[in-house]
């Protein structure tokens, strides 16, 4: 695969690109912000791995940016900022994964298969359950008319969950659906996926909510 390394620490940059190219990637890297931009706007990579505190203009303006551009290569955050508001806005601008330094070469490259094997696997489809519809290829839901765009594990979690409706889905299987069988996740990272959808699925100003908590369990989405 074609993979973009965005990381001004050039020791952690030379790490990766040769952890990455041992097994069997080619890698392009940037040391500055707006010049990742400019490569990714201009090349098609497979995914693209992008530090948050980087010179010449922040990961999370970059991924602003070339989101903006519909720019759709698959994004996984690396990063030692580990603040759940960094990482709920690294989502909500549409990051696919989030990797938190120090982390081991080997989570590292089961991410970037993981990443690109549901990008490349995904099926286009129209979900509708009740008054929800998820457009997966377009990567939008749809409530009372308005439209909500969703990051790529967003839309994979929800297409899950919907597909359930009424039903409890364990932690087990949506993890399966968002990451894969074999992925070691923090504990808490499927939450956070999960409270950053009820952010933007939600009215806070309602009695029952789309997705709920079944402790020790899972969650249950349950739409009229």
């Amino acid at each position: 695969m074609n993979v973009l390394l965005i990381e001004d620490d050039k020791r952690i940059a030379g790490l990766v690109e040769r952890g990455l190219k041992e097994d069997g990637h080619c890698v392009s890297i940037s040391h500055d912000g707006r010049e990742g931009v400019e490569m990714m706007l201009e090349r098609d990579y497979d995914v693209a791995l992008l530090d948050i505190l980087l010179p010449g203009m922040n990961g999370l303006a970059v991924l602003e940016k070339v989101r903006s551009r519909r720019c759709a290569t698959p994004i996984l955050m690396l990063t030692a900022v580990d603040a759940v508001p960094k990482i709920l806005e690294a989502f909500d601008l549409g990051a696919d994964d989030y990797l938190i330094k120090p982390f081991l070469l080997e989570i590292l490259l089961a991410r970037v298969n993981a990443v690109t094997r549901r990008t490349k696997n995904s099926v286009p489809a129209v979900l509708q359950t009740g008054g929800i519809t998820l457009d997966r290829s377009r990567r939008v839901a749809t409530r009372d008319g308005k439209q909500i765009p969703l990051t790529r594990k967003q839309v994979e979690l929800l297409g899950v969950l919907m597909r359930r409706n009424g039903l409890v889905t364990s932690r087990e299987e949506l993890i399966e659906a968002g990451w894969g069988s074999a992925a070691e996740i923090k504990e808490n990272t499927l939450d956070v996926y999960i409270h950053s959808l009820r952010n933007k699925l939600e009215d806070r100003s309602e009695s029952r909510p789309l997705i709920r908590t079944i402790h020790g369990t899972g969650y249950i989405f349950v739409a009229k």
